[in-house]
């Protein structure tokens, strides 16, 4: 992908420093069972599957600081 602009990366150590900080939103995009099973507390859910129907409700600022979480060890 050619001039695509890479997407900023969250570490760990920053994101669990920021979880009560009302300017980060953290969204877990696994699906809608995962998330009701086990989330990071205040997390939104957005499974994968309806990012391109729901983003724009879920996620209207899209200037916000947006940490998008999956079960991905990474």
């Amino acid at each position: 992908m050619s001039g695509a602009t890479p997407v900023p990366q969250i570490s760990r150590d920053e994101l669990v420093e920021r979880l009560h900080d009302p300017t980060l939103t953290i969204v877990n995009v696994l699906p809608a069972e995962a998330w009701k099973a086990q989330r990071i507390h205040g997390s939104l859910s957005l499974p994968e599957a309806e990012i391109a129907t729901r983003a724009a409700s879920v996620l209207p600022d899209r200037n916000a600081d947006i940490a998008v979480y999956c079960a991905s060890p990474t």
